[in-house]
């Protein structure tokens, strides 16, 4: 029998700007954790719109952002998403022993009870959302730009023994630390910065330190068993989002109970939706002369 941890996870993600598309994902993001994440956890959104979620009350901690603290975050040459390894490292930090972090892009949803994801993160697992792909065998261009690029940089700026043919990069969509492990974060966050200050620059960088720090312990895993992470089909999830926000507001649901009906009716759309040869030269053509 394993006994429920006495720590909570905190369950974190990051919403800031102007575009209404991330708060509706997060909402519906958090809604999702309500639905099928077991007692005990923490729900933290670090954002710059706290009034976006005055529906959950005292259920969701506030991590404010104002434009100072997010600049610092970005570093001094921002080419990634750095401050989402600050936030990682902040809620690692803030979190209590025996306990662990999730971090979650706005655009995820959780697809069924999370004991078993939990049971492993306190047996120490790690997880991020999933391997995309091997560095070293990757065939497509851009892949093959990188290796080269991350092959030319120091052994100091690479860390002990540089970089490694079965390094790999994953998606952090999820990113999923116990606390005990904080200090992996420090790594992944040190890594990057010396990759920034080697010239390395690539959107990729803040999931790539992630992929290679976490995978080289050997406890990573995919968390795509658990979760979706829909950026690819983005404005299809977000038209059904609205509409199921919409009509919880319009209906007076209580979170609970919004947080129900998802749990008995979840979004069934497919997470990725490629384009076709068509779609893409108008999408080329539209960005040429808009």
């Amino acid at each position: 029998m394993i006994l429920e941890p006495v720590n909570p996870i905190r369950y974190v993600t990051l919403a800031y700007g102007d575009a209404p598309g991330v708060y509706r994902q997060s909402l519906m993001l958090l809604l999702s954790l309500v639905a099928h994440a077991p007692e005990p956890y923490a729900l933290v959104v670090a954002t710059d719109r706290p009034d976006c979620y005055v529906w959950f009350g005292t259920r969701v901690e506030i991590e404010y952002l104002d434009a100072a603290r997010l600049d610092a975050w970005r570093g001094p040459q921002p080419f990634s998403m750095r401050q989402k390894l600050e936030l990682a490292r902040l809620s690692a930090r803030g979190g209590a022993e025996g306990g662990a972090i999730v971090l979650f892009d706005a655009d995820v949803l959780a697809l069924k009870p999370l004991n078993g994801f939990v049971e492993r993160l306190h047996r120490g697992g790690l997880f991020m959302h999933r391997q995309e792909y091997v560095l070293s065998r990757s065939r497509r261009r851009e892949n093959r730009k990188l290796w080269a690029s991350l092959r030319r940089v120091s052994a100091e700026a690479a860390g002990d023994g540089g970089f490694l043919d079965t390094d790999s990069v994953w998606n952090s969509g999820v990113l999923a630390v116990p606390t005990n492990d904080r200090a992996l974060l420090d790594s992944a966050l040190e890594l990057y910065d010396a990759l920034g200050a080697a010239g390395v620059r690539d959107v990729a960088a803040e999931q790539l330190v992630e992929g290679i720090v976490l995978g080289r312990t050997g406890r990573l895993r995919p968390a795509e068993e658990w979760f979706a992470h829909y950026r690819g089909n983005k404005p299809a999830y977000d038209a059904e989002i609205a509409r199921r926000l919409s009509d919880a507001f319009i209906e007076g649901m209580s979170v609970k109970e919004a947080a129900e009906k998802y749990r008995e009716s979840p979004i069934d759309l497919p997470v990725e939706v490629r384009q076709t040869r068509r779609q893409k030269l108008a999408q080329w053509i539209g960005t040429r002369h808009g």
